[in-house]
């Protein structure tokens, strides 16, 4: 046996009780929100005959209190200080929505072929759960993609999970609170975009420090979903025509920015001085992490089977 062994395990076991703390909390999340669903399907068996009782529990069960439970998780886990405030100008942050859109686009037609793939090999479509926000008035989906989603989701990934995550790296801190951002959504038709987005939001708060331009990012790429499209769809031909315009502008323009700004950006190494090996498999290796992928993928698998 390795003598050094027991004091590696020493030194490695804070890092993976921080990783594990960080995924209770997510999965106190998404637990508490099937619970009340659940409970509530049960005890009023005709609310999910009705748009609006259904979006009400949708987004109560999310965001009232699958987002306090979130939050109760991490209660007393002490965070670094945000970087400092260096705010995007409004010709950067342009840029930055045109590259955002571009990024859901391409990862929505990727998205596509691949359930499309998997529908013809089981013989019938994946569903999409995104698909029953054309059910809901379109005044409650304003409000939940560019009012409660943005607000909510921004502050849990990218400032409480995000903070914890920064003293291992920009890097690892941006593409794992991206990865459970796309986790979290708990369906293979928001998986990749969801990922795509948390990253660039993520970098957006780590190089500006103002949780603000991540939050309107965010609510002016759902009110393009949400409401622009679906202003153009009234209009016909014309509509679909200026749609086609929006998604394949904004594919080429905004990876055209991505591009030519990749070699500006700036990643900080962190304090803790792990290799990017021990990072993830710490990361992965706890009882906390664990059991919200497992209760994630359960999600996507009950959408996909």
């Amino acid at each position: 046996m390795d003598r050094h062994q027991p004091d590696r395990a020493q030194l490695l076991r804070p890092h993976c009780q921080w990783f594990s703390r960080l995924g209770w909390a997510l999965f106190a999340q998404m637990a508490a929100m099937l619970v009340l669903q659940l409970a509530v399907t049960a005890a009023v068996p005709g609310v999910l005959s009705h748009p609006v009782s259904r979006w009400c529990l949708s987004v109560g069960s999310a965001y009232g209190v699958g987002v306090p439970a979130f939050c109760l998780a991490l209660r007393g886990l002490p965070a670094p200080r945000p970087p400092v405030r260096r705010p995007m100008g409004p010709l950067r942050l342009c840029k930055a929505l045109i590259t955002t859109l571009g990024l859901v686009y391409l990862s929505n037609l990727l998205t596509l072929l691949l359930t499309q793939l998997i529908g013809s090999l089981r013989g019938q479509a994946v569903t999409n759960p995104v698909d029953s926000l054309a059910g809901y008035p379109m005044v409650l989906n304003l409000l939940l993609g560019c009012v409660i989603a943005p607000l909510s989701e921004e502050y849990l990934f990218r400032r409480l999970l995000l903070e914890r995550l920064r003293p291992y790296g920009d890097k690892f801190a941006i593409l794992a609170s991206a990865l459970c951002f796309g986790l979290f959504h708990g369906n293979l038709n928001q998986l990749f975009y969801a990922f795509a987005v948390g990253a660039l939001f993520a970098y957006v708060v780590l190089r500006t420090g103002c949780l603000w331009q991540s939050i309107l990012l965010h609510a002016l790429v759902n009110f393009t979903s949400v409401g622009l499209v679906p202003l153009l769809e009234r209009l016909g031909q014309t509509g679909e025509q200026l749609t086609s315009l929006l998604v394949v502008g904004s594919i080429v323009v905004g990876l055209t920015f991505l591009v030519t700004s990749w070699r500006h950006i700036r990643l900080e190494p962190g304090s803790v001085s792990l290799s990017q090996g021990w990072k993830w498999r710490l990361f992965f290796e706890n009882p906390g992490v664990i059991f919200f992928c497992l209760l994630a993928l359960f999600l996507m698998a009950s959408y996909v089977l």
